[in-house]
């Protein structure tokens, strides 16, 4: 059924003012809420025609009502205006953007926080993975004759690095071949190609006495692409959950940082689908039973090379939409430009 414009206007007054307050909305709330004149009586009457048709629900018999997950979407898909970001709004996302950090996977932990501050609600966060991931660049740096670090570079910039103790000792001469044999063979390639037979044709080339310290730098790239394939998945600000009145019920609120501490539920949530810059999923809508009283918003970021990221926040149904997607989408594209600008700038 299609709601009339004066539905939709009380709709719309109701998740307002559960937004702010929390409480259950009555017909006098609404009445002062419209933007055209009308009784008390019958805009009781329309908030009855809401439940019925399931977009309001009434938790108490002498209360007022409340919106539910369908009048949330009709909310954000027809009747939520858009969100200006204000001068102070702007300052804060531009303050929490103003960091530099080298290792991606670091950057990416602290977006989380910020977006949490943002929008005082917890916040997903994980890392890109391009279509082809694959190391850029390897550095191999002699600390002594049997002892190296490997660092390397991927092709979003994530950077790694781990001690290497070898059991034959090898000459300043030797570890450079190895470097060069590693970024001649090992770079821009996918993880498949990592394998025996390109192991066999840089020993060809530098020299069997470094095969110990080839194989130990490619064990350590296919660890680390392994891991980058399978993203990170950061949790901020989970605290914030605990000042809505809605997760004061301590198992309530257990049950569902339980479930956002679980990484395989984490990245199964919906994404914004391309052309989409964020994607809200009400209640049921993030198909998590665990998830079924909260929002989720999501948008993307970019890392470059073709990598996409996400940001995310988790709160309740009543969150305020408008806000929350407005500051959540300037953060992503500052943040999309800050690691745009660092692979200019190599």
């Amino acid at each position: 059924m299609k709601l009339s414009d004066r539905k939709k206007q009380i709709l719309k007054a109701v998740v307002d003012d559960y937004i702010q307050t929390a409480e259950p909305v009555g017909s006098r709330t609404v009445v002062v809420r419209m933007e055209t004149p009308v009784s008390s009586a019958t805009v009781r009457n329309e908030m009855a025609e809401l439940e019925n048709l399931g977009y309001l629900e009434q938790p108490h018999t002498s209360a007022g009502r409340v919106p539910s997950n369908l009048g949330y979407r009709m909310y954000v898909d027809e009747l939520m205006e858009r969100y200006h970001l204000t001068g102070a709004d702007l300052a804060e996302v531009q303050k929490a953007l103003k960091f530099r950090m080298r290792e991606l996977d670091r950057l990416i932990f602290e977006a989380g926080k910020m977006v949490s501050e943002l929008t005082h609600h917890a916040a997903i966060a994980l890392t890109p993975v391009a279509d082809t991931e694959s190391i850029r660049r390897f550095e191999v740096i002699p600390v002594d004759k049997t002892t190296v670090v490997l660092i390397l570079v991927t092709t979003t910039d994530q950077i790694r690095n781990r001690i290497c103790r070898l059991n034959v000792p090898l000459s300043g001469l030797e570890i450079s071949a190895a470097n060069r044999a590693l970024n001649a063979y090992f770079t821009n390639i996918p993880l498949h190609d990592m394998n025996g037979d390109r192991i066999a044709r840089a020993e060809s080339e530098t020299g069997a006495e470094i095969t110990e310290l080839l194989v130990a730098a490619i064990d350590f790239a296919a660890d680390v692409l392994r891991r980058i394939l399978n993203r990170e998945v950061y949790l901020s600000g989970a605290t914030q959950l605990l000042q809505y009145p809605e997760y004061r019920d301590v198992d309530r609120a257990r049950a569902l940082l339980d479930c956002l501490s679980d990484r395989e539920t984490v990245v199964r949530l919906p994404e914004p689908e391309p052309g989409e810059t964020i994607r809200v999923s009400i209640g049921e809508e993030t198909g998590v039973q665990a998830l079924d009283d909260v929002s989720v918003v999501v948008t993307s970021y970019e890392a470059g090379h073709g990598a996409r990221g996400l940001l995310g926040v988790v709160g309740p149904t009543r969150m305020d939409y408008a806000r929350v997607c407005a500051r959540l989408q300037k953060f992503s594209e500052g943040l999309s430009q800050i690691l745009n600008e660092q692979q200019r700038n190599g």
